[in-house]
């Protein structure tokens, strides 16, 4: 069996541990190429419109947690979705939050293909994966 693997994954978490844990499980199980991460949801968002105004590598999975200072996960969501970006760039809300509304509300948008509960493992690595 082929093992699946992502280009490019945003990973949007204002917890500089959690970027740090996703990066060595990255290490263990190469989910990704290549990883860029953010701890402000704002500068992933204007490095995502940068990339289509200058026709660059887009992320092919975003890994995003919704409690954030400046630009919550929401805000994060609504813009993207406004974006014409001509591919589909799957998102995963990754969040320590078990509240049903929150994973409700997720489903509301057509971008976000789950909702993953903190903290990151490789069996929760290995989901995401077999869903895109």
């Amino acid at each position: 069996m082929e093992k699946i693997k992502v280009d490019l994954a945003y990973i949007i978490d204002d917890d500089e541990v959690i970027i740090y844990l996703t990066g060595l499980i990255n290490k263990d199980v190469e989910f990704c190429d290549k990883m860029l991460s953010f701890t402000d949801s704002g500068e992933a968002l204007t490095k995502i419109k940068t990339a289509l105004e200058l026709n660059l590598e887009l992320p092919s999975l975003i890994l995003i947690d919704l409690n954030m200072p400046v630009m919550n996960g929401w805000t994060f969501l609504d813009e993207l979705s406004k974006l014409k970006i001509g591919k589909d760039i799957p998102v995963f809300i990754f969040s320590s939050s078990i509240n049903q509304e929150d994973i409700n509300r997720s489903k509301k948008y057509k971008i976000v293909k789950d909702y993953i509960i903190k903290p990151l493992t490789v069996n929760k690595i290995n989901k995401i994966l077999r869903t895109i």
